[in-house]
């Protein structure tokens, strides 16, 4: 039995070989964009379920901590919304990736995601600066993972604009050649 290689591409969304180095780069960034946002929803979907400690470890403000060590609800509920929020970079992550088919305001949204995400990256070296000693290495690992996130959705946009360029011009040009 044969497998069709066109057939296994269309089947499992593969990278076409014949796809501009752009494009490969693109949505590899917009890839690994969503891995790291839906990485970042899994662990604020399971704070509520590990307890306060958890809310701590990840450097949850003092009132939200409280909230979790008496049972109130703004722990939970604001874990699940940033959750929530990660959910839909990850999700405009994949639509530059090629794998969902169309989101509304899909380039402005991935462009202030990319902005939110270097910025926050970013944030930790005036305080390393201005506070070295309450700083921990969660903290600057953290901002790094930010950064590399914003990155991903930079680096996305950029490359995937590159490719359809690529490809507008090379129809443009088959159109000519053919008129």
């Amino acid at each position: 039995m044969q497998v069709n290689l066109l057939h296994l591409q269309k089947i499992f969304g593969l990278i076409s070989i014949r796809q501009p180095l752009e494009g490969r780069m693109g949505r590899f960034a917009f890839l690994l964009a969503a891995g790291i946002s839906l990485f970042g929803a899994v662990i604020h979907f399971a704070a509520p379920l590990l307890g306060p400690e958890w809310y701590a470890f990840l450097q949850a403000p003092p009132k939200v901590v409280a909230s979790a060590q008496a049972g109130g609800l703004l722990a939970p509920a604001g874990a699940v919304m940033i959750g929530l929020l990660m959910v839909v970079c990850a999700a405009y992550a994949l639509a530059g990736a090629g794998l969902l088919r169309w989101l509304p305001c899909a380039q402005m949204v991935q462009g202030t995601v990319a902005a939110i995400c270097l910025l926050r990256g970013l944030l930790v070296l005036p305080y390393l600066y201005k506070f070295p000693d309450r700083f921990w290495t969660f903290d600057v690992i953290a901002s790094l993972i930010w950064f590399a996130a914003g990155l991903g959705f930079l680096v996305g946009i950029l490359r995937s604009a590159g490719s359809r360029q690529g490809a507008s011009a090379n129809s443009s040009a088959v159109q000519a050649g053919g008129a």
